[in-house]
């Protein structure tokens, strides 16, 4: 069987957020002296081991903080596997009777993954989620939202009232990928749980849910794919996975690892463009037998082995029926290919190739502050797509002359300028929390920093802390201006392409 529990019925289509095979990481908890906090993101259900003691307690096979004598309560910060809009949890009590908090509630914040637990706990930027909500001991309480969370969220904060303990958190949702993922040059797993891939629909899933096959890794045994029962009748068995972005796929990867006995005897892939036949017409086509294009033909598998499958032809697709013959089980699918722009960003991308020059030239100018930059990425329009615009962004920009990349630097502040605009004071927001001795080291730095290679400190800043920024600075001062030039052009590239990730998403 499956080491991972299907969501409840109200989230049956969603992903844990929360999944420690996604790499949810328990970052806080205000106390947990009976047991860990890390507890709450295991897989498995809840254990009871009869009799089994530690030094401090009953040992007990979750998070749980000992009796409050003060008044308060008691919390945990999760950072989540993948950022996401939560639609609710389910706060597991089992195995806690008398031990069992009488409340829980939860907070979402959207922050960098690299942010400490007090950096997070000092922010104002936490929102409600769900209320301070009464649940049973010894239960699995299903807590939907009253409505699903209208904001990104990377981080919760689980507050159980007065204290006591919670075996297990799921944080169900729907993934909410960086659409820079989805502009990378390359190709990206489209399936990927990690980049808002789902299972919509499956014939069967007796043994292992299809969920298992959008997970990442290659499985650590046979409970840890999508295994169906045993067909006594003819026919297949089959999944369907919507893709996080509509795409092109160039290649398909299909692993039947630790399958031996029971892997299916061939697959066969189907595919849909909802774009296409539209949103009505496709959820009547999920489930039904006919009105799928096939995308791979029927073809042979082993036990056993990752098998690499190509399409039959590039189309856009958004999402794909995979049936394996007779049944079995699968351990892994990935769907590599290139995403398709959204309507958004069409409209967004039509916006920039409809620019009169001088529009563009201050447009782009501000993104990297080099004139010459800018015209040379404007002389390559019209841009046909959101993926070739970055491409361009970095091939123009490294085709460029030092003495442009300097034209560049010289239009930044200075990292810890007392009068930064209001741009770079946000990019810089790590600085508003520096202490004064970080600031003063930080000055001297950057002075020495100047004098030495004739330009300023350049760090992309967004997400580092003063303290690292500074760190970061003081190695980098060692080196070679050669050796610097190139990694401030490094880093002015990745500002550029956040500036102009910003404007395609309408966010200042």
């Amino acid at each position: 069987m499956s080491q991972r529990p299907n969501p409840p019925e109200p989230f049956k289509d969603l992903v844990d957020l929360a999944s420690d095979a996604l790499g949810a990481f328990a970052l806080f908890a205000t106390d947990d002296y009976f047991a860990e906090k890390e507890n709450l993101l295991k897989p498995t259900a809840a254990e009871w081991i009869e009799g089994k003691y530690t030094d401090k307690g009953k040992w007990m096979d979750g998070w749980e903080s000992q009796r409050r004598r003060v008044p308060g309560h008691d919390w945990a910060v999760i950072r989540l596997g993948v950022p996401g809009f939560v639609h609710g949890i389910v706060a597991d009590t089992t195995h806690f009777k008398g031990n069992a908090p009488q409340e829980v509630a939860l907070e979402g914040i959207d922050a960098p993954d690299t942010a400490t637990a007090a950096e997070l706990e000092a922010s104002t930027g936490w929102a409600e989620l769900l209320p301070r909500t009464a649940v049973k001991p010894d239960f699995q309480n299903v807590l939907p939202l009253k409505a699903p969370s209208p904001r990104r969220v990377t981080h919760v904060r689980l507050h159980i009232y007065p204290d006591g303990g919670v075996a297990r958190l799921r944080v169900y949702g729907v993934v909410d990928p960086a659409p820079r993922t989805f502009w990378r040059q390359g190709s990206a797993d489209l399936a990927a749980v990690e980049n808002g891939g789902t299972v919509v629909e499956v014939s069967d899933q007796f043994f292992g849910p299809p969920s298992n096959l959008l997970l990442p890794g290659r499985g650590v045994n046979m409970g840890d794919g999508w295994e169906t029962k045993r067909r006594r009748t003819p026919g297949s068995d089959w999944a369907v996975i919507r893709l996080g972005r509509r795409g092109v796929l160039e290649r398909i990867e299909l692993d039947t690892h630790f399958f031996k006995g029971n892997a299916p005897q061939a697959v066969l892939i189907e595919c849909l463009d909802e774009d296409e036949v539209g949103a009505a017409e496709l959820k009547a086509r999920l489930r039904a037998p006919k009105g799928w294009d096939v995308l791979v033909a029927k073809s042979p598998l082993v036990q056993h082995r990752r098998h690499q499958l190509e399409p039959a032809r590039p189309k856009p697709v958004t999402h794909l029926r995979v049936h394996i013959y007779p049944h079995g089980g699968v351990n892994r699918l990935r769907l590599y290919g290139h995403a398709l722009d959204t309507p958004a960003e069409r409209e967004r991308l039509d916006e920039l190739n409809a620019m009169d020059d001088r529009e563009v030239a201050k447009l782009f100018t501000s993104l990297s502050g080099s004139k010459r930059w800018a015209q040379r990425l404007w002389e390559k329009r019209p841009f046909l797509s959101v993926r070739e615009l970055f491409r361009l962004v970095d091939d123009v920009w490294w085709g460029l002359e030092p003495k442009d990349w300097l034209e560049a630097f010289a239009a930044h502040p200075r990292i810890g300028a007392k009068k930064a605009p209001k741009r770079e004071s946000k990019e810089q927001s790590g600085m508003a929390a520096a202490d004064a001795e970080t600031k003063k080291r930080l000055a001297a730095v950057n002075e020495a920093y100047f004098e030495k290679f004739g330009f300023i400190f350049i760090v992309f800043a967004s997400g580092k802390s003063a303290a690292q920024m500074l760190e970061l600075a003081e190695e980098r001062v060692k080196n070679a201006k050669k050796v610097e030039l190139e990694n401030a052009a490094a880093e002015q590239a990745k500002i550029t392409k956040l500036r102009l990730e910003k404007w395609l998403l309408n966010r200042s």
